[in-house]
Order: structure tokens, then sequence, then C-alpha cells
């Protein structure tokens, strides 16, 4: 544990790829190169070699065993429970932020006032060598690409995210725990009258290589996951709609990445992208497809 740190970084161990990203992870936020002593918590339901090499090369980590199959949500509450510093960041074992990154959440927090009760950023593709790194990173991330919005706005990037301690601690846990926080806490926040920062400087690089088969296996998970939590309570004939109309998802998804793409000066990058983006999509569709009629399963817990 870091004395007297200002910022908390909690995130969960779960990559079953390129699983020693995160070593790029801990060294980014060595105070010498994010600006600020950060308090790093790690969630881990691994527990192999690379746990025992943290605990050896970096005594300040603290890290939390997990059961194998507790989900990302449960360990990111546990990790930010094990925690003390009055700014909480989030991020995932595969991100590295830049260089000043803590320097600059903790002067966004300083300037924002108390009702400033989340700060977010930019995502930018740290893997870059074939059309699927590209594909892998539109796919989840081409809104974060910067620019992204400047200012206030109700949208924050999950991985790139940071809140007041105070803000959390008046969340239920069970909402914490219960999926992904920026679908349960930050509308919870935003109508408790609390309000978000999105900063183009606050760079977080996206930096995990998929295979093919782990990514669109993990698309599936997660895309079932969000259909069975949308539409998971509703009554048969509306799953069944919802259903068969996930199923023309593939051209609509890939018009708005393309469209996402060149607003963001990445054009040449998804051209480079789309076939494997529209194997994606179809993916996506046939994961919304079997959420909504038959719920979200076990999803949330096979979510890496």
């Amino acid at each position: 544990m870091s004395l007297g740190a200002s910022i908390a970084v909690v995130l969960g161990r779960v990559s079953t790829e390129d699983t020693d990203r995160v070593i790029e992870t801990i060294q980014a936020l060595d105070p010498a190169v994010s600006g600020e002593t950060c308090e790093i918590v790690i969630a881990d339901r691994l527990q192999d070699e690379l746990t025992g090499r943290i605990r050896r090369d970096y005594p300040h980590v603290r890290i939390i065993d997990c059961p194998a199959g507790m989900t990302l949500t449960e360990m990111r509450t546990l990790a930010f429970e094990a925690s003390n510093a009055p700014i909480v960041a989030v991020t995932e074992d595969h991100c590295v932020p830049a260089p000043g990154w803590a320097a600059t959440l903790k002067k966004a927090f300083d300037e924002g006032g108390p009702e400033l009760v989340a700060v977010g950023g930019s995502v930018v593709n740290g893997v870059t060598d074939s059309g699927l790194d590209w594909a892998t990173y539109l796919c989840e991330y081409s809104f974060f690409s910067p620019p992204v919005a400047q200012g206030q706005s109700d949208i924050l990037p999950g991985m790139n995210v940071a809140y007041r301690r105070n803000a959390l601690e008046a969340v239920p846990r069970g909402l914490l725990v219960s999926g992904f926080w920026e679908t349960t806490v930050h509308p919870l926040l935003l109508r408790n009258g609390g309000r978000f920062l999105s900063l183009n400087e606050l760079v977080m690089f996206h930096k995990k290589r998929f295979s093919w088969g782990l990514f669109a296996s993990q698309r599936f998970i997660y895309s079932r996951y969000f259909a069975g939590l949308r539409f998971g309570d509703a009554a048969l004939p509306k799953r069944a709609a919802a259903s068969l109309a996930s199923l023309a998802l593939p051209p609509v998804l890939l018009m708005r990445a393309v469209k996402a793409a060149r607003s963001k000066g990445l054009g040449k990058e998804m051209l480079r992208a789309s076939p494997y983006l529209l194997a994606l999509y179809c993916v996506w569709a046939v994961g919304e497809s079997v959420g909504a009629l038959k719920g979200p399963g076990n999803a949330l817990a096979m979510i890496e």
C-alpha cells in the first residue's frame, strides 16, 4: 500500500491472453511517470506465476486472491473496498495509462469542486500490428478514441475513469457488484446530482493482443449479458421480438463504426479492420439474440 496516496487504482486480473501486460500498467503508475503516488489494488482470480512475480517485484501492490468463478464486477468492488485513497480510479489489466495520467486526474478533481464525482478520458489503441488488432479496438472503443467530448459529459469509458470515494461509498453494494459501473453506477450518480468531466488529455492505452477465438467468444458473452440484462424480465413475446430484431444488427453496427472511425481520422484503420469487424458484428448479433430470448445465464462471470 502507498501511504498518503491521493489516488487508488483498482482493477481485476482476469486476462487469459497477453497476461503480463499488467506489469506495464504497474510501471506506468510509478509516481515518476504518472505524476502522483498511487495506491494499487489488484483483485486476482488467476493466481498464477505472474501473481507471484507481482508480489515479489512490486511489494507496494496489494493483491486480493479471488475464486476462479468470481465476476469482474465483484472483483472490482472488493478492490475498491480494500483501498483507502479519496479518488478511486478503475482500469483493466491490459490498459496502460499515459505519462502524467495520475497528475491529470488529481488536478481535475482538485479544481472541479465537490459536485464533480467522476472524471474520464480517451482510449488510444496501443496494439496496431494487424487488422484484427484494430478490429478488437474499434469494436469496443471507437467512441472513446480521441477526440472525445471535452468538458462536462454523461458518458465516460469504464476503464479510464475515476470517482470520488464518498460518491462510490453512497452507492448500494448490490449495485456495485451487479454489473459494469458505466451501466449500473453512472446513472445513479447522475440522478443524484453528480457531475462528470471528460478530458482528452487523460489518455489510456488499450494494449491487449487478442486471438480471434478469444475476442469472438468474449464478444458473444458480453452481448448475451447486455441483452439478457435489458430484456431478462420482459414477457416472452417481447423477448422473442427483441431476439429476432437483434439479428439485423451487423449492417447497422458496421455503418455506425465506419462513421465514427471517419470522424476520428481512422478511415484507413477501419478499412484494415472491416472484414474482422463484420464477422464480429455477426457474433455480437447472435449474442444479443440469445441473451434477449434466454437471459444472461452465467455470462457476467465469464467476461474478461
